[in-house]
């Protein structure tokens, strides 16, 4: 179900709707769009250049996103905000493979585009065009960046949300996100430290330091009350049992708009469909053995 359209100028959601591909509203924050007007005024080739990065930001999330859609799951919207850009979806199932693929088509976007522009540099050089090839040498520069930057293990970046899939392969998804979570912390700490020594860019790796620790722990607290955990519990020790999983009455199918969407964060699975059990007094070892195996929706017995 496509989401709900909404006033252009939505200002109780702090954005601007700029239109929408493939099914998947656009907007624009209005911290960026101040900005933007700002740098209008004072300096219009940064403005040029920023604007080009957003180009490139936006091609980043438009890979997440069509990947996402790949695995039937609803993209709610593409938000432009002064850190960058984020793809909001309804959920995503707690599946390594699939958050793999979601988070790593992003940085590959930005990646297959560096090595177009450098042979657009080499085609440039080669009949002369200075102009051109200081462009396409610029779009290399960019998406070398974002490609390389977004692949930092700091959960919940792409590199982050890679490293919490490959957890994810041996261990639940609450203590593979909690792994992740600590590794992304002591990312942002490192950029603070970072931060320092960078004075130009202090404020600009002190946000993405706050984000990375703030936006880790808000989808470490999502996935704890999804397995029937406080969500401001301490982080699991070695060795100690794991959680509960959800059971079948706990899963829903998931909305397409509203408070339970977010902002890339992984909600409830959309797609289990459990194997059918017997209902007869207890589950058999056969049966159990199945269950773990299978990573789905879980059918509620039947009279």
């Amino acid at each position: 179900m496509p989401p709900t359209l909404r006033d252009p100028f939505a200002f109780g959601r702090s954005s601007l709707r700029l239109g929408s591909v493939f099914g998947i509203e656009v907007r624009a924050h209005f911290l960026w769009l101040m900005l933007a007007m700002v740098l209008a005024f004072v300096s219009p080739p940064f403005l040029a250049y920023v604007l080009v990065l957003f180009l490139a930001v936006f091609l980043h999330e438009l890979g997440h996103s069509l990947v996402a859609q790949h695995y039937g799951i609803h993209v709610v919207e593409i938000t432009f905000w002064p850190l960058g850009g984020m793809a909001r979806m309804t959920e995503i199932p707690e599946d390594p493979r699939i958050e793999t693929n979601i988070a790593i088509a992003g940085p590959l976007v930005n990646f297959a585009l560096a090595a177009l522009s450098l042979l657009a540099l080499f085609l440039s050089l080669g009949v002369g065009f200075g102009g051109a090839a200081n462009a396409a040498l610029n779009f290399l520069g960019i998406n070398m960046m974002l490609g390389v930057f977004n692949l930092i293990p700091a959960f919940p970046m792409d590199g982050g949300r890679v490293l919490r899939a490959y957890f994810g392969r041996t261990q639940d998804w609450v203590r593979a996100t909690e792994r992740a979570v600590r590794i992304g912390r002591i990312v942002a700490g490192t950029l603070v430290v970072l931060s320092f020594f960078l004075p130009v860019w202090t404020c600009m790796i002190a946000l993405i330091a706050a984000f990375v620790w703030f936006a880790g722990a808000q989808e470490l607290h999502a996935v704890r009350m999804r397995h029937g955990l406080s969500p401001f519990g301490g982080f699991s020790q070695p060795g100690a049992a794991p959680p509960p999983r959800p059971t079948a009455a706990e899963f829903r199918e998931p909305r397409t708009h509203g408070p339970e969407s977010s902002e890339g964060t992984a909600q409830r699975p959309h797609n289990w469909q459990g194997p059918e059990v017997r209902h007869s007094g207890g589950f058999s070892e056969a049966e159990v053995a199945e269950l773990e195996r299978f990573r789905g929706r879980l059918k509620p017995p039947t009279d």
